[in-house]
């Protein structure tokens, strides 16, 4: 099998920098609806009533960084094949 091209190499770069935002911007809103609840004076419980929404962020954006990185692969793996077909 052959190494991967540098092309490869750049958009796997760009993805996990775009998906390390997205858990970020995850962890953001985590963090704020945390932030609220304790600056009531409620404590953290109240912010446990976010959690669905909590698992719908953080597996929305896992789902996306699969999907594109397998999509990224079947790419890759198509373009050493033709290139191999073309010798």
């Amino acid at each position: 099998m052959k190494p991967f091209s540098t092309e490869y190499e750049k958009q796997l770069k760009k993805l996990i920098l775009r998906a390390l935002i997205a858990y970020a911007g995850a962890i953001g809103v985590v963090a704020v609806a945390l932030a609220i609840s304790v600056a009531h004076g409620s404590g953290w419980r109240p912010a446990l009533a976010g959690v669905p929404l909590y698992v719908i962020l953080f597996g929305g954006v896992t789902y996306q960084l699969i999907k594109e990185f397998r999509a990224m692969k079947q790419e890759e793996r198509s373009r050493s094949v033709s290139s191999e077909g073309d010798q």
